[in-house]
């Protein structure tokens, strides 16, 4: 019997839960909306940089590379003429990556343009700057799942808080430690 009222009153919660926190804070656009606003300080960009890393365990390839970068060369230019039987010596990661991404930190004062040779543990780098993005807030359409899931959080706090008005919860201390004693047996 305990059993079964348990397990009953666990799927009346989850309907519950269901309806007031988790389905509202997926379909309620304007909700979500107000309340990534307010909260835009939580959903920030880093200062961001639009790169080409090189990447290679040997020094001389990662120079070369440089060299090639210098001159003007693309991507597979450089990868067909440092990647050559069969051995990959450069590897390229593209992309635009926060200013802690990786061996971007390793640059003091990276600025538009091909970088020197930085070295972390036993590879060597050389970064291609296209572009750098101040930081700003980001989009919704950026960071959807973290501001649904703070929203979840949100509003099942301020269901709690709705509930704890609305009913009085008393504890008895003696039936309390009367559990624990048995519970301990």
């Amino acid at each position: 019997q305990y059993v079964m009222d348990e397990y009953r009153d666990g799927l009346l919660l989850f309907d519950l839960m269901d309806k007031e926190i988790w389905t509202k804070a997926k379909t309620d656009t304007l909700g979500l909306t107000n309340y990534f606003q307010e909260n835009i300080k939580n959903y920030q960009w880093k200062k961001r940089y639009n790169v080409n890393i090189f990447s290679s365990t040997d020094k001389s390839i990662i120079a070369k590379a440089k060299k090639f970068l210098e001159k003007g060369k693309s991507i597979d230019f450089i990868k067909e003429k440092l990647n050559n039987e069969g051995k990959i010596n450069i590897m390229v990661k593209s992309g635009i990556f926060e200013e802690d991404y990786d061996i971007l930190p390793q640059y003091s004062n990276l600025s538009k343009g091909i970088s020197n040779v930085a070295s972390k543990d036993q590879y060597h780098f050389v970064v291609e700057v296209l572009e750098i993005k101040d930081s700003e807030a980001k989009k919704l359409t950026e960071c959807t799942g973290k501001a649904v899931n703070d929203y979840q959080q949100y509003l099942e706090a301020n269901w709690v808080n709705e509930l704890k008005k609305e009913f009085q919860i008393a504890v008895n201390s003696d039936v309390f430690e009367n559990v624990k004693k048995q519970l301990k047996k």
